[in-house]
């Protein structure tokens, strides 16, 4: 879809709006000098801030993380349990990355 949505992108533009980031492909075409983006998903948009701001660290936890079934079962139902309250920013992001990349088709539910 990135060709089509292009075609209405002005040529010149101060500030890029993300209103939707989701997997951010629209902005990282265009890599903008400035951008402000937004995602209905606050645990996205916390995944977003610690890449900004604390990648070597979501990089160390994201390698405690493994590729087990019942495991990725335990780590999805981590926002279902009142300790998730207690999980740093960046155990939220790797949980958000994680998640994300061993499930299935890059889909899965919160629920």
């Amino acid at each position: 879809m990135i060709p089509e949505l292009l075609k209405y992108v002005p040529a010149h533009y101060d500030r890029n709006y993300e209103p939707f980031i989701g997997g951010g492909a629209l902005l990282l075409t265009l890599q903008p000098t400035t951008a402000i983006i937004s995602d209905r998903n606050a645990e996205l948009i916390n995944c977003y801030r610690v890449v900004q701001n604390a990648v070597n660290k979501l990089i160390e936890t994201l390698q405690q993380h493994y590729n087990d079934e019942a495991y990725f079962y335990e780590v999805r139902s981590w926002d279902r349990q009142t300790e998730f309250a207690d999980k740093t920013v960046i155990q939220r992001a790797a949980r958000i990355i994680f998640l994300n990349k061993t499930c299935y088709n890059g889909l899965f539910r919160y629920v």
